[in-house]
């Protein structure tokens, strides 16, 4: 009974800490979306209705937001908005679980690398190979993070030699997915790059 009610404890307070990312990202583009629908609700009365289907506030704010986005993707640019983010990243958001995988998936998504984004291995373990995402190399070594599936957000994290690690070109977000589907696609990779 014990061993029951603390796998429901760990298990609920799992989900919360799952859940919790995901709930702010939510929360925080919903008040955006709010926001700018204030904003445009007076300009697309100028519009049509209609347009292609949708109303033109839903369109205009749509188009607002992409138009943030690319202002905010310049900035991104500078050095000093990097470091001021960086900054953020290090103090703030590494308490936010599962962020480095998070951000690491949604810059292989998009087709961009970033800093410090974790890069898929393979790890021979007896007759088994395990995936894993490099964490940090250095002086010989390696962290390593072992997700688990189906949820990849929680696993493992080991060092061990560099020499013992077989890095492979495979996006995070592809790992990820594979584990979410318990390894489905996992055996073409490991004949492909782990051999």
């Amino acid at each position: 009974m014990k061993s029951l009610l603390s796998f429901l404890r760990t298990t609920i307070a799992g989900g919360i800490l799952f859940l919790l990312p995901l709930a702010l990202i939510i929360i925080l583009l919903s008040k955006v979306f709010q926001v700018v629908s204030k904003i445009t609700t007076p300009l697309a009365q100028k519009l049509p209705p209609i347009v292609f289907g949708l109303d033109g506030s839903l369109l205009l704010t749509v188009l607002i937001l992409v138009l943030i986005c690319f202002i905010c993707g310049l900035f991104f640019r500078m050095k000093l908005i990097r470091k001021w983010i960086g900054n953020l990243e290090d103090t703030v958001l590494s308490l936010v679980p599962g962020y480095s995988l998070l951000k690491s998936t949604t810059a292989d998504a998009i087709g961009e690398h970033i800093e410090n984004q974790l890069s898929s291995v393979l790890i021979k373990d007896g007759e088994a190979w395990k995936i894993g995402f490099l964490v940090e190399e250095a002086e010989g070594y390696c962290t390593i993070f072992f997700p688990g599936a189906p949820k990849p957000d929680s696993g493992d994290v080991v060092i061990i030699p560099s020499a013992d690690v077989k890095k492979i070109e495979l996006p995070t977000s592809t790992a990820t997915l594979s584990l979410k589907n318990f390894g489905r696609g996992m055996i073409d990779i490991i004949k492909n790059k782990g051999s």
